[in-house]
Order: structure tokens, then C-alpha cells, then sequence
């Protein structure tokens, strides 16, 4: 279709028009009205006050980047918190928590990421090679 023809179709069309609210219970004014500070307003104040020095009571996160996990360790671990009604991120931290306060538990743990990094490592450059002689056929 033409845009002239689109143009007289749109034309035709018969909208039903609305006669405009009138709002009986709110006065017309045309000045602006200035509200008078109130008792809220104040307790607002005094409310953020406090919730500012109480959340300078906990302390202070900061946003890690992506996390990369093992399919089946991934999918276990997100179950998990789901069942338990956290996040995957405050678990980390409470495992830290927990693990940096036993010096042999943190050298098993160590171990076994060091053994995770260099397999790691491993498939990376296993994947690399395979681009590498991929892109040579």
C-alpha cells in the first residue's frame, strides 16, 4: 500500500471522543502551591539519618567480576542457596569466613585450587589449539 492510501485510511477512522474529567473534589488553581514544611518531612529527615550511620555499621561490598564454575558445580551450588534462601554470593562469604579460620582446611582448599587452575589452563590451551588448527583447514 501506498502512504496516500494509508493516510485516507487512517482518516476515516471514527474515534470516540471523551468529554474532559471534570474533578469536582479538586479545586482548578492556577498558582503554584508552595507546601509548608511538615512534622513528616522532618522524620523523613531524621529517618535517613539513621539509616545512613546504621549502614555505616556493616561492612562496605564491592561488585567481583563473573565467576566462572563447572557446569554440575554450578548448577549444585545455585540449587543449593535457592533451597536455602541465600545468594551465591553471601555464600562465598560465609565459606571464607568460616575456611580462613582453619589454617589446615585453608591449605586442603588451596591444594585442591591450585589442582582446578591448572587443569583450567590446560583446557584453555587445548581450546586455543583446536581454534588455531581449525582456522588452518
Amino acid at each position: 500500500m501506498s502512504d496516500n492510501i494509508l493516510n485516507q485510511l487512517r482518516n476515516k477512522r471514527n474515534r470516540a471522543t471523551v468529554p474532559e474529567r471534570i474533578d469536582a473534589l479538586v479545586p482548578k488553581s492556577t498558582e503554584p502551591q508552595v507546601q509548608p514544611v511538615t512534622v513528616t518531612e522532618n522524620n523523613n529527615i531524621d529517618t535517613l539519618a539513621s539509616l545512613k550511620a546504621e549502614l555505616e555499621q556493616y561492612p562496605e561490598t564491592r561488585r567481583h567480576s563473573a565467576i566462572v564454575l563447572e557446569k554440575d558445580l554450578d548448577s549444585q551450588l545455585t540449587q543449593f542457596c535457592k533451597d536455602k534462601g541465600i545468594t551465591v554470593e553471601t555464600f562465598l562469604e560465609a565459606a571464607w569466613t568460616v575456611v580462613n579460620a582453619d589454617e589446615a582446611l585453608v591449605e586442603k582448599i588451596t591444594t585442591e585450587a591450585k589442582r582446578r587452575y591448572d587443569q583450567r589452563k590446560r583446557v584453555g590451551q587445548i581450546k586455543r589449539l583446536i581454534t588455531m588448527l581449525g582456522n588452518s583447514y
